[in-house]
């Protein structure tokens, strides 16, 4: 896969869809967020879905009940979990992931960098987030109702979509950064 391509692009291809749609903003500064909307019937002979190490970290936000077990590469792999619509996962891409996905699965995919939750603290004058709890399964109300809102997004303008992404962006960024944030400044 090619390093050249827009991150929206490479989560695209790791999880195997070529119908993903992709909106990208740079909210604050240089860090862009990406929100991709995938969807696809994995079947029991598909490969698991390998994440490379990054620095930043994917919310994904199911859209529908999902299916799937954590894939490592030097130890047996986790039990099938299910995974309700609206619920989140929080992972870190710091050492990769791999999930194996079994059946219908549609999601919105953000993005994170690192540099971004930096931005983010400088901007409001707060502690910076050294790292983000991470999840799976969880209900989280705000994030179902962004993803929500975002989903019109997709269809609008460019000009338009853009004006409204980076203010929801920001609103996502801080509502994660505030709720799954952990600084070395905590008591």
């Amino acid at each position: 896969m090619s390093e050249a391509l827009p991150v929206g692009e490479r989560i695209a291809e790791y999880f195997g869809t070529d119908n993903a749609r992709l909106m990208v903003t740079r909210p604050l500064r240089r860090a862009e967020l990406s929100i991709t909307h995938l969807w696809r019937n994995y079947e029991d002979v598909d490969q698991p879905v390998i994440l490379p190490a990054d620095d930043a970290f994917l919310v994904v936000l199911y859209l529908t009940d999902v299916e799937h077990r954590d894939v490592w590469p030097d130890r047996p792999a986790a039990p099938i979990k299910s995974y309700p619509k609206g619920s989140i996962c929080l992972i870190s891409l710091r050492q990769g992931a791999g999930i194996a996905i079994r059946g219908g699965f549609e999601a919105l995919v953000f993005h994170i960098p690192r540099q971004h939750l930096a931005e983010l603290a400088d901007e409001a004058g707060e502690p910076r987030v050294e790292d983000l709890a991470i999840c799976r399964g969880i209900e989280d109300r705000t994030v179902h109702n962004i993803g929500a809102a975002l989903m019109p997004l997709f269809d609008m303008a460019d000009d338009v979509r853009d004006r409204l992404l980076v203010h929801v962006a920001l609103a996502f960024n801080a509502h994660i950064a505030k709720r799954y944030g952990r600084s070395r400044h905590q008591h």
